[in-house]
């Protein structure tokens, strides 16, 4: 009988330490697509990261287009 309680507090243990693997195992990291919750900071931080190089993208863009309308205005007068 006592190989019985025995044999059913391990199984118990067993259980328990498996199921307490499989929690942390199974619990998404914040902001994936599992666990699509996050904060307004964290998407604004996203957004400035790419907005940034697209800004100054754009700026030397105008400042090429401001250099080449005056090199066409130099050619027309």
């Amino acid at each position: 009988m006592r190989n019985y309680y025995l044999l059913v507090v391990i199984l118990l243990l067993a259980f328990a330490l498996g199921l307490a693997g499989s929690a942390g195992a199974t619990a998404p990291t914040a902001g994936l697509q599992a666990d699509p919750v996050v904060t307004r900071s964290y998407v604004q931080e996203a957004v400035d990261s790419r907005l940034v190089p697209l800004q100054q993208e754009i700026e030397r863009a105008q400042q090429r287009l401001a250099a080449l309308q005056q090199r066409v205005n130099n050619l027309v007068r």
